[in-house]
Order: structure tokens, then C-alpha cells, then sequence
């Protein structure tokens, strides 16, 4: 081809159009090599962006059954506290009763 050779000596060959054709498709293949890498990246991101996603849901789920179970203990918790309040409570009764008794029978009432 006539564009292959020199424009100062036509009968050697052109070196800087054979350098720039080399350059040309480096860069092509560069070009497509990032491409690729490119694609894997984002795919890579969704991927990790979905389980994220489905982390954050489990840790949620997770979270409300704790605040659940927190809520059931406190409740199972608080029952013997009512149960040994209300024992006190009458015994405190049947003592006072008791002791009334006692003081009318003395009386004489």
C-alpha cells in the first residue's frame, strides 16, 4: 500500500504509522479488557447490594423477635413479683384480722 510508506523516503516503510497501528489496537483491546472488568465490577456490586438487602431484612426480623422475647421476659418476670405481692398482701390481712380477733375476744366482745 502507498500509505505505508514514508513521506521523506517512499521506498522505506512508515515506522510511526505501524507504531500508531500497534497503539490502535492496545488501546482497542484495553478498551474491551475494561469492558469486562467493568461488568464483573457492577455485577459484583449488585450482588453484594442484594445481600445487604436480605441482611438488613434478617437483622430486622431478628431485632423485632429480641424486642419481642425482651417483652415476654419482663412479663413472666413481673408475675411472680405480683404473686409474692399479693401473698404479702393477705397474709398482712389475716395477721391484722388475727390480731382484731384476738383483741374483741379479749374485750369481750
Amino acid at each position: 500500500m502507498a500509505d505505508e510508506k514514508c513521506i521523506l523516503d517512499p521506498q522505506r516503510d512508515c515506522l510511526g504509522l505501524q507504531k500508531a497501528n500497534t497503539l490502535e489496537k492496545q488501546m482497542s483491546e484495553w478498551r474491551e479488557a475494561s469492558r469486562s472488568t467493568h461488568k464483573e465490577l457492577f455485577d459484583r456490586m449488585r450482588e453484594l447490594e442484594k445481600a445487604e438487602a436480605a441482611r438488613n431484612e434478617q437483622y430486622d426480623n431478628i431485632m423485632e423477635k429480641l424486642d419481642r422475647l425482651i417483652a415476654w421476659q419482663e412479663a413472666e418476670q413481673a408475675k411472680p413479683k405480683k404473686r409474692w405481692e399479693a401473698i404479702v398482701d393477705k397474709s398482712v390481712w389475716a395477721v391484722l384480722a388475727a390480731v382484731i380477733a384476738f383483741i374483741l375476744a379479749r374485750i369481750g366482745l
